[in-house]
Formats: C-alpha cells, structure tokens, sequence
C-alpha cells in the first residue's frame, strides 16, 4: 500500500514539473530572463552576416537563422492596375522584426515568417502588400498562389482574417491622424467587387462595377468615367465630368477637371465648398480633429475645418 502511495506521489511530481522543465527548455532556446541565449557577434546589426539572417528588437539580438541568400522583404503595390484610390506618398519600409516573436525575410521567390519562439519559419507567401505608411491595426495583405487575403499580427503568429479567396485586395488611402485605418477593405473576385471588414464579412451585396472609394454614406466605382452612389443604388451628380472623386469619414470630395475640389458633406444638396488647387503630383486626405488636411505631394496645402 505504502508503495502504491509512493508511485503515485511520484506520478503526480512527473505531471506537475515535467512539462515545467519541457518549457523551461523550450523558451530557454530563445532567451532567458536576463536576454537572449545566443551571441551577438554582428559588429554592425547587418540583416546577413556570416551566412544567419539576425532579427534584431529594439536593438536587441532575439534570434538567429542560418541562411546564405535571404534578403530583406520588399513589398509590392499591385493597385495601379485599377482605379483604387490608394495611397502613392509613402516611403515606410516594413521592418524586419514586426513584434518580438515574429519576423519576416525573403529567401528565393517567397517571404517567409519566421517563429521567434518555434525558433524556425511558420508560413510562406508568394507577395506581401504593404503602402509604405503606417497602419492603423497591424494586418498584412498577402497573395498566396494567384490569391490575396488577408492577415493579423498578433504577438505569438499570425492569422487569417480575409481568406485567400480575392484577385485583388486593397485599402483606400483613408489616412486618420497619419496612420492608413485598416478597418474596410476593397476586393474583387470573379469580376464582382466587394467592401470587406476586416474580419473578411461584408455589409453590402457584391458590386458590379470596379469600387474605388467609399465611406459610411456611398460608394464610388468606376467605368470609363466616376460615378457615386448611396447603398440603396442611387446615383448623384451623374452629369458632373469627374477627373476623380475622393471618400472621407464626412465627405464626398470631387476633383474637376479645372484642377479644383468640390465638396460635398450630403449630394443631395450644394457643395459647401469649392478649392482651387496649384499643380501637384500627388493628393490624398489627413482626417485628423480639427478637420480635412489636404495633402499636395505630402505636404499640407489648406484644412477642410470641421462643420
């Protein structure tokens, strides 16, 4: 009887510090508490050094990857090829090291996302889109084959949130406060057009024409010329010649072809305003409190204030 307690009480002390010392192990191949394991022996942090690919984190060494041809990623812009109103002005490049458990490298003809705390790589895609501005939420939009989805960062991997299921997924150049909100996507999948969440669902029935922009109150698409719409699918300003048309949270805004902007807040009634604009190469909109930034070749040029 006294030998039966025994085995068990030793059962039960394997259950309990076992798996303990399992992790123990397993974190102690990433760090410990006082700082990673593995030496830093890259006098200059280089992305490649001694054929391993360092992940550096504030600066600090967290992992390591043998390998002799990886690069840094490049992401793509795929949007020219539609009429999107997608933001042309940034000039941010995705780190490396997105948090400190998960990394990005290119190797070959794909991007890799390396595990920090599997210590090895987890996925592959085929392109990774970015707009070279800072997102409101942390999400990457990856093709994978001939499809794109959609995927969130978080601080152990990543998931899924838009399926690869589009042959085109993009975010309009919404920019609030600086950042490109990532709250509503525009996609297209078998010539149907969509405006997704960003849990992949849709508030709205599928488009048959190309979206470009959109808000809360209409929708603009585009088919050899601009046209908007409200979402019970009836038009405004069908005779107005549009050079473009812009969505923010709170307004409609129409650039003309004399280089000017009309703003709209409701089509239904007049424009409550009207903007002359010198030449430019590129436009887009900073929502921010105290109004509309317009935004001429990234530089603030007049502020719509806030009605």
């Amino acid at each position: 009887m006294q030998d039966k307690k025994t085995l068990i009480t030793i059962i039960v002390l394997l259950a309990i510090f076992l798996p303990a010392s399992i992790v123990g192990t397993y974190r102690s191949s990433a760090r410990t508490e006082d700082g990673p394991t593995i030496v830093d022996d890259n006098p200059n942090h280089d992305f490649l050094y001694n054929n391993k690919v360092y992940f550096y984190y504030n600066d600090e060494l967290i992992a390591t990857y043998d390998c002799v041809d990886c690069t840094q990623t490049t992401t793509v812009i795929d949007d020219n090829n539609y009429h999107t109103n997608y933001f042309k002005d940034g000039n941010y490049e995705i780190p490396t090291v997105l948090n400190p458990n998960v990394a990005i490298f290119h190797q070959d003809r794909y991007d890799y996302v390396y595990s920090v705390l599997l210590g090895r790589t987890i996925s592959n895609f085929d392109a990774i889109k970015t707009y070279r501005v800072e997102h409101a939420s942390q999400i990457l939009i990856v093709r994978s084959g001939d499809f794109w989805g959609v995927v969130t960062v978080n601080d152990q991997t990543l998931v899924v949130t838009i399926d690869y299921d589009y042959e085109y997924i993009s975010l309009p150049a919404h920019i609030i406060d600086g950042k490109l909100d990532t709250s509503k996507f525009i996609a297209k999948r078998n010539n149907y057009w969509y405006i997704l969440n960003s849990d992949g669902t849709s508030s709205y029935p599928a488009f048959s024409q190309e979206i470009v922009d959109f808000n809360d109150n209409y929708y603009i698409t585009y088919d050899n010329a601009y046209h908007i719409y409200n979402y019970n699918n009836q038009e405004f300003l069908g005779a107005v010649t549009k050079s473009g048309v812009y969505a923010t949270q709170d307004y409609i805004i129409i650039l003309n072809p004399d280089n000017s902007l009309s703003v709209y807040q409701d089509l239904s009634s007049a424009e409550i305003r009207r903007i002359t604009l010198p030449s430019y190469t590129s436009l887009y909109f900073n929502e921010t409190e105290a109004g509309v930034e317009i935004m001429l070749d990234g530089n603030l040029y007049q502020t719509i204030e806030q009605a």
